[in-house]
């Protein structure tokens, strides 16, 4: 019976590491650094131009990722998620607020992730 228990949760284990986004990681602090860099990215997300190949994703799992506060990203994605609104609130806040807009027009999802990545600050200083 134990020898069951143990297989199950690490099938269990397998599944839900399986179930992460695999998006290529980008350098937000490099595209933060870069006007031009930071307004293609940002014009992808908010649909405003075509996206380069390389952010395509980002634009396609945002609106799953902001509802479920981040649950099926990798550390290395809390950490690029936490340096993007730290950028936006910092940088430019008319953009920030553009993004809530389009993606949580009734302030339900992204203060709940914005709490879960902030868990990552120091991570994301450290990088």
């Amino acid at each position: 019976m134990m020898i069951i228990i143990t297989l199950a949760l690490v099938i269990n284990a397998v599944v839900a590491d399986e179930e992460k986004y695999d998006l290529p990681l980008l350098d937000m602090k490099e595209i933060a650094r870069n006007p031009v860099e930071l307004k293609s990215f940002l014009d992808c997300l908010l649909d405003r131009a075509p996206c380069k190949e390389v952010y395509q994703g980002y634009r396609d799992l945002a609106p799953e990722s902001i509802r479920e506060a981040c649950g099926k990203c990798t550390t290395e994605l809390k950490i690029f998620a936490y340096i993007f609104f730290d950028t936006l609130k910092t940088f430019v806040p008319e953009e920030y607020q553009n993004f809530r807009n389009k993606y949580d027009p009734d302030n339900i999802y992204i203060d709940r992730l914005e709490e879960e990545v902030s868990k990552y600050r120091f991570a994301a200083l450290a990088s």
